[in-house]
């Protein structure tokens, strides 16, 4: 039996609602162990790469971000909650913050690859229209290129990749950094209206995205073309 009430839902979505988490959420709830999976700890800060999350910790980190950064947790359409996604460094005066995502795919697996996209679009929106924000920054590791992919859809460009640079000198730890700006929100919903419109209309565009992604096209540029500006340089 749950020890704390259903959140109280902020946003609205057709597939997930985001909501207002509480302390006894934090206390009682899974959020901890969200943090907790292998294939998502190695895209969260160096402390929880080292160190499994607990309830304590988690509580810990509510309480002391609640009024720092916005976080909202992701819940299925039957209250079942699946994840979180939070706008941090938050600059009032730049207009700028970051984003970032954690979901937990099990959690009705059918709605996986959609729900997360959809909380990106309801936040980015909530930067965009509530904040007054004209930059969104976000990263991921290059596994999740895919992702990557899909967010472009709503306005989220690639802007660098850096490799053995991110808490590892593994292969799999490269990552990609990624920025979303107000014109580029403005062009999409002027044919949309919103970043996220339907279900339906999102599956269509996903399919028709090219089989290569910029991502890839980019990686291939930069590594052919620096190697052979390089070799140049370092032989006079």
């Amino acid at each position: 039996m749950f020890k704390y009430k259903h959140l109280k839902v902020v946003i609205k979505g057709e597939t997930i609602n985001l909501c207002k988490p509480t302390l006894e959420f934090a206390k009682y709830s899974e959020w901890y162990s969200w943090l907790n999976d292998n294939f998502i700890k190695r895209n969260l800060s160096k402390i929880y790469q080292k160190n499994k999350n607990t309830k304590k910790k988690q509580v810990k980190f509510f309480l002391k971000k609640k009024n720092k950064r916005i976080i909202l947790i992701i819940s299925t359409k039957n209250k079942i909650y699946k994840g979180v996604i939070s706008l941090s460094s938050i600059d009032k005066q730049k207009k700028i913050c970051d984003i970032a995502i954690v979901t937990d795919v099990s959690v009705e697996p059918n709605i996986a690859p959609y729900a997360a996209l959809e909380a990106m679009s309801l936040m980015t929106e909530y930067a965009f229209k509530k904040l007054k924000i004209i930059k969104i920054n976000g990263q991921g590791f290059l596994e999740i290129r895919n992702w990557q992919q899909r967010i472009e859809l709503l306005g989220y460009k690639l802007t660098s990749i850096q490799k053995n640079n991110f808490f590892s000198k593994k292969k799999d730890s490269d990552y990609f950094t990624v920025e979303c700006n107000y014109e580029d929100y403005k062009k999409i919903t002027k044919r949309r209206k919103y970043l996220w419109d339907n279900l339906k209309k999102m599956k269509n565009r996903i399919k028709k995205l090219p089989k290569k992604s910029f991502l890839d096209i980019f990686n291939e540029f930069e590594d052919q073309s620096k190697k052979e500006y390089y070799n140049r340089i370092f032989s006079y």
